[in-house]
This record gives C-alpha cells, structure tokens and sequence, in this order.
C-alpha cells in the first residue's frame, strides 16, 4: 500500500472511530482498531486499546494478547496507563507472576509495579511485595507519587490480615491525595476488618459524594445497615449485591418481580441466589411468606431439598439443576425452565417485605425438621457408644477463601484441645472435608473427636440435620453447621471472628435469625482461647454441661 493511500486509510479509521466512540459502541470501536492495528501493527497504543476495550466488555481472555503485545513492545508510560490499573482487577493478568516481572524488569514504572506487586500477593509472596513498595518509597517522590505507593502498600497489608497497618497506610494515602477516588472505600474496608464499623459507615457516605454510582460503596454500606438493623433502609439498598459480589448469579425473568403485592389467587417463584448457609437463613421467612396465600414455587439445592420438602410441605420445591458455566472455580448452576408464575423474587430480596424491623424476626425456636427416624436411631447409636456423656458436635474451620484466611476463620488443635478438660463431654465432628489430620492431631494433644462415617455434610444434610438433633449442643465456628443446627432449634454456640458477617450484628449475644444460636465474639484476630473459655461459661450457664 502506497504511503498516501495508507495515510488516507489510517484519516478513514480515524474518522469512523470517532463516531463510534461517540456512540459508545465498544464492538464497533474494537473492529475498526483490528483493522487499524494491521495497518500499523508496530503502533503499541493501538493494541493497548483493543486490549482496554475488551477489559471494558468483561472480556479478559480476548484482551490478553492485545495487552500483551502492547506491553511487551513498548515501554511508553501511556500505554501504562491505558492499561495496568485495569488489568490489575482481573486474575488472568495477575496470576501470571513471571510475566509481571518481565514487564516489571523491562521498565519499573508504578503501573507495572503495581501489577507486579499484586502477582506476588496472589502467591502469598507478601514479604516480597512489601519490599518492593517499601523500597520505592525509601527513594525522592512527588506527593502523588508515595500516595500511590502507600495505597498499594495499604491494600497488601489487608491481603495478608495485617489491618492496622493498612488503615495506617490509607490514612497517610487520604493525607497526600485527599481527593483520590477511592481513598475513603480503602480505609472503610480495613476499618470494617476490626470492628470500627461506625467510621467505616462515615467513609462510605463521604465515597457517595464522591461518586454516587459507586456499586462496591452501595454493597458495603447495605451490609453495615443490615448489621446495625437498620431494615428500613438496608434492604432496598441490599440489591446493590447484584452489581458486585452476586453480579455472575442474577438470572433474567420475563415475569415481573414481586413487590408486596397481594398474592391471594397468584403464584410467586422465590429463586435461589446464594450459598447453602445463607440459603437456611433466608428460608426462615418462607414460613410467613406461606401465610400471604397464593401458590409458593421455592428453588433450593439438592442437598437441601429433603429438608425444605418435609419442613415446608406447602411450598412446591424445585430442585436446582446443575448446568451451567463454571466461574471462579464454582459450578453457576441455572435453571431453563420455571413453572408458570404471576411473579418472581430472589429469595435474599424476601427481606424488605418479611423482615422490616427487628420485631419481625420473632418466630418459632426451628423451621426444619430432621427426619424422626433417623434421629432416633443416631441418637441411640451415640447412647451406645458414649453412656452418660453430653454430646456436644464440633466444628472449627470456615471456608477456605481469602477473606476467611485473613479473619482466621479457624481453630488450631493446639487451642481446641483445651476442651480435652471436659471429662463429661464427648465431641462429636460436624466439621466438613477431609478431618482425619486434624483429628489425629488432636488426639496427640489428649483431645478425642468421635468421627461419624456415615454421615458426610457435602452430600447428605438430611443425614446431618438428624446427627445434630441427636446432640446436647453445637460448638463451630461460624460455617454452615451453623444455620442448619440454628433452623433445627438445636442448641448451638458459635465463636465469631473478630469482623463477623453481616447476619450477627455488632454486640449481640443471641441471633435474631435463630433463637437456638447464642454469640461469643472474639476479640483477638487468630487467637480463639479467651473465645473458648466463653463458649464453655455459656454452655454451663444454659445447663447444656
């Protein structure tokens, strides 16, 4: 192509995409780059676009060679920021620790540090990461310049629980950089992680000023309203879920959604949207939603669907189907095909109409029902083995997720084993997975934790629901024995970490969602001694010991 002709092409691209840049048509804007990147394919910042517009479609896996390429070929400090900051939220780009590196090494710019920071957090490199910031910062900066460094800073000590020096770390950023976007929603996050909620609460109204569409700020400050029962106002605000931490589960109805309508005469579908513990929670208010009238369609999981269907018999139980995509490792499961419906409603959506105030939360001790017989027969079993002993389940690990990692939502055996002084007490294990080390462990410190074979959580909750109705009381941490030994009415005490979920408030000592379920709070990140020690005062003082 001659050098004109080239030239009037590249002017005809040019032209064409700015119109649909001005349109806002992103596919438009990617086809006419392709085209332009052939012409000059040497042109980094052509690449760097493709790649930024792909990232802004959600697209990681098609902007990587785009980005790629655009990285590898140039070091131009707007080709940085066109890209990194974004490319920086997406696991792709940073669970690919030697590539970060490489660009890293190729030129040491803050964009690439920072992606090369969070590469090695992703691997827990921690040390590795807080010397790479920390000897940035030892050299001659503009202001704008530490701010970026110790908002980096600040987020790696959050990754790995280190919060006080996190909030110390945002301080200093909101000091330099008093008008950076996210600078009040950084602090909020690590001041939420031990317990400062109030000013957390402050900080997300100072961010909505800033920027009123922020989804993550709308989220986060739902779930303080939530747990400062402010109903009223936390569950309208709650739909803000669908744009951040539930945005890959919400399904699309053509039926319109329920709204507190009057459902005599209609048919109502509740779909499932969560987890199997927040799941029980939320179908504590099936029981009044049956009181309105109308048909009921429920969803639940398979795992739960004998219990649901015996505890529930007025509800038309749907079993969830598992096809579907997977996405961040877990099965997204979606049902094809919904019965006929007037109208529909995520289920953790039930509580701006069944919950609006405390008050509302009063109802009966359990709303399941383990199966008679088979708690008949464990409980026998367990007479048997274990004569004039309190039974008392077990449970001392939560998730494995980050989040969990750093409010150490777990029981070292070294602590558990304290309880190996209760000579009247056999411990019983609720706790999911694979146990065995952690058992034998246990029982090296003098502390017997009886392991039911025939009873595995992961695939059989009714035969749980009928092991916990079979005990004196629950002991866990909180995980889903909680909630379902909570919605059987069984005695349950569970041991909070320092920043608990929304569901359990702030001071209370007993759980507005289930009446059974008394609250011990630690006050300690990672160390649960104290906690123990109250949980078994709490279990003397209700006769359960």
């Amino acid at each position: 192509m001659s050098p004109h002709k080239l030239q009037s092409e590249i002017q005809r691209l040019s032209q064409a995409l700015q119109v649909a840049e001005d349109r806002e048509d992103r596919g438009e804007q990617i086809r006419l780059y392709e085209a332009l990147a052939k012409l000059v394919p040497d042109t980094a910042m052509v690449h760097a676009k493709i790649a930024r517009l792909h990232l802004e479609l959600q697209d990681p896996q098609s902007a990587e060679p785009w980005a790629e390429r655009a990285l590898d070929m140039s070091t131009d400090p707007k080709v940085d920021e066109e890209l990194l900051d974004t490319m920086r939220t997406h696991r792709l780009f940073i669970k690919n620790l030697e590539r970060a590196e490489r660009w890293y090494q190729a030129s040491p710019s803050l964009p690439r540090m920072a992606l090369y920071g969070a590469a090695l957090s992703l691997r827990k490199r921690f040390d590795e990461a807080e010397a790479l910031y920390t000897k940035a910062l030892e050299k001659p900066l503009e202001p704008w310049q530490q701010s970026i460094l110790l908002g980096l800073l600040g987020t790696l000590y959050f990754e790995c629980g280190s919060f006080h020096d996190s909030i110390a770390c945002h301080r200093l950023t909101m000091e330099l950089a008093p008008n950076y976007y996210y600078g009040p929603f950084n602090l909020a996050l690590s001041l939420e992680q031990v317990g400062r909620y109030q000013e957390a609460y402050r900080l997300y109204e100072q961010m909505l000023q800033k920027a009123q569409e922020h989804s993550g700020t709308h989220n986060n400050l739902s779930l303080l309203q939530l747990r400062f029962k402010q109903f009223d106002i936390a569950w309208p605000s709650y739909e803000a879920r669908w744009k951040t931490s539930l945005k890959e589960h919400h399904q699309e109805f053509n039926t319109p959604r329920w709204r507190g309508e009057p459902l005599e005469g209609k048919t109502l579908l509740v779909w499932a949207e969560q987890g199997i513990g927040d799941h029980i929670m939320f179908a504590s208010m099936l029981p009044d939603l049956l009181k309105l009238g109308g048909q009921v369609h429920v969803e639940t999981y398979d795992r739960l669907y004998p219990l649901l269907h015996r505890s529930l018999p007025g509800l038309s139980i749907i079993q969830r189907e598992s096809t579907g995509q997977v996405h961040n490792g877990q099965r997204m499961m979606h049902r094809q095909t919904w019965p006929r419906s007037d109208y529909q409603i995520p289920m953790g959506s039930l509580g701006e109409f069944l919950r609006p105030t405390l008050a509302s939360f009063a109802g009966p001790r359990a709303f399941l029902q383990a199966d008679p017989q088979q708690v008949k027969a464990k409980h026998a079993e367990y007479q048997q083995l274990f004569p004039g002993k309190r039974l008392v389940g077990i449970s001392w690990r939560g998730g494995t997720d980050t989040a969990n990692d750093m409010q150490s939502r777990r029981i070292e055996m070294e602590e558990l084993a304290q309880l190996a002084r209760l000579d009247n007490v056999q411990l019983i294990n609720l706790q999911y997975g694979n146990t065995a080390p952690e058992r034998a462990e246990a029982e090296s410190l003098g502390l017997h934790i009886h392991h039911d074979a025939n009873v595995d959580p992961l695939k059989d909750m009714d035969a749980q629901a009928a092991q916990l109705c079979a005990l004196d009381a629950v002991l866990s941490i909180d995980n889903t024995t909680v909630h379902l030994a909570g919605a059987l009415g069984v005695p349950t005490f569970v041991l909070l970490q320092l920043n608990p979920n929304w569901r359990w408030g702030v001071d209370d000592t007993t759980s507005y969602w289930y009446p059974s379920v008394q609250l011990i709070r630690n006050r300690e990140l990672g160390r649960w001694g104290e906690a123990l020690e109250q949980a078994v005062q709490r279990m003397r003082g209700s006769g359960v010991l």
